[in-house]
């Protein structure tokens, strides 16, 4: 990926961003499953649900991420691949991770 034009500050972010969100979002979805696994050892109705929202914030934070991270690499849909154009993609896995803690917290809850 080339440097950023220092005239641009809209750029340069991106540029930042772009080299930085990827570990970010690895770091909080790691940060996320050891959180969830947690949950197994929770045997008070108090705790567990202070567990779960705690989750849930853990969700929203790395769902915010990789909307940053679709908007620095100029992707509405998170499918451009490092093409050397310094577009990133945001990764099935990360999409899934979501869809998939969603769903088990939606479980609890009911």
């Amino acid at each position: 990926m080339n440097e950023p034009n220092n005239s641009d500050p809209l750029t340069a972010l991106r540029h930042d961003l772009l080299r930085d969100l990827p570990g970010d979002i690895k770091r909080v979805r790691n940060a996320y499953r050891r959180a969830a696994q947690q949950a197994a050892l929770l045997r008070e109705a108090k705790d567990f649900t202070a567990h779960q929202a705690a989750c849930k914030a853990g969700l929203s934070h790395l769902e915010s991420l990789i909307k940053l991270l679709r908007w620095a690499s100029g992707s509405d849909n998170g499918t451009n691949n490092r093409d050397g154009s310094g577009k990133m993609n945001v990764g099935e896995d990360v999409e899934t991770l979501i869809k998939e803690a969603r769903a088990a917290l939606a479980g609890r809850e009911g």
